[in-house]
């Protein structure tokens, strides 16, 4: 629950968002609040909420004081981020990947803007099998036809997604749960026509993706033709004990039969 009470005096939410993205000194945090008297009344006060806490002459956010300050910068990413498919973000289980992603895909959308067509997460982070220091997160990314030079551009997009605060506050805080940080994000990028192409990763994705951006719905009406394409094909999922799985996409197919599906 979010302590109003607290955050809605004078330099808190500062030290707070300050404090997210590494341990600090007073005099560190004097240069966000730079009243020496309000400052000090604010870390009292966060300290008594649970919100910080002092170690030796540093303080450092708690495990409450994360969490709350992500709400807060969420909520207001909401009304900045109009754009964004809020809907599918609810659908993220981790507060710092909900926020991060969010910021990314506004990074994306800020560098190829009219070319970029759709943003998608899938993987281990939708499936519920995300482990923290062991997993990636998996993104697939749509774009015109006539866009050039993406790797490079996909490249000045990561550099400053980095330098944000949402992914200092992030890496610093699954550090501080003895992990490596960050997790690694693994891109993939379709060109709009190629992507109109059955891809053997859609499979995955039928049942388990966030679409985080969608000009036009364009993602989502991909895989409605390829949930009708599969249906018609009589194509079924086999689930094993050990959470392995195989498809057999036709499973009355005659020998050298070719399998055809329009995802045009």
């Amino acid at each position: 629950m979010i302590k109003l009470g607290a955050l809605a005096r004078d330099g808190a939410l500062d030290v707070l968002l300050r404090l997210c993205t590494g341990e600090a000194r007073f005099k560190e945090l004097n240069e966000f609040v730079v009243n020496t008297r309000t400052l000090t009344r604010r870390l009292k006060d966060l300290v008594a909420e649970g919100l910080i806490q002092k170690a030796g002459d540093h303080y450092k956010i708690t495990s409450e004081g994360f969490d709350t300050t992500l709400k807060i910068a969420e909520f207001e990413g909401k009304s900045e981020q109009k754009w964004v498919n809020h809907e599918e973000f609810v659908k993220i289980r981790y507060g710092w990947m909900r926020i991060s992603l969010r910021r990314l895909t506004e990074l994306f959308h800020n560098e190829f803007g009219d070319e970029l067509i759709s943003i998608v997460l899938y993987g281990s982070a939708v499936k519920g099998s995300f482990q923290l220091g062991g997993s990636d997160v998996d993104l697939l990314y749509v774009l015109k036809d006539d866009s050039r030079n993406i790797w490079k551009r996909e490249g000045s997009v990561f550099k400053v997604f980095q330098s944000t605060w949402e992914y200092r506050a992030c890496d610093y805080w699954l550090k501080m749960l003895g992990t490596y940080g960050y997790p690694e994000v693994t891109t993939a990028s379709l060109q709009k026509s190629y992507a109109k192409k059955f891809q053997p990763v859609y499979l995955d994705m039928l049942s388990h993706r966030v679409v985080l951006y969608d000009r036009e719905a364009f993602f989502q009406r991909l895989m409605e033709k390829l949930q009708g394409s599969l249906k018609d094909l009589g194509t079924t999922r086999i689930e094993y004990s050990d959470g392995a799985y195989a498809w057999f996409l036709k499973p009355d197919i005659a020998p050298g039969e070719p399998i055809e599906i329009d995802l045009g």
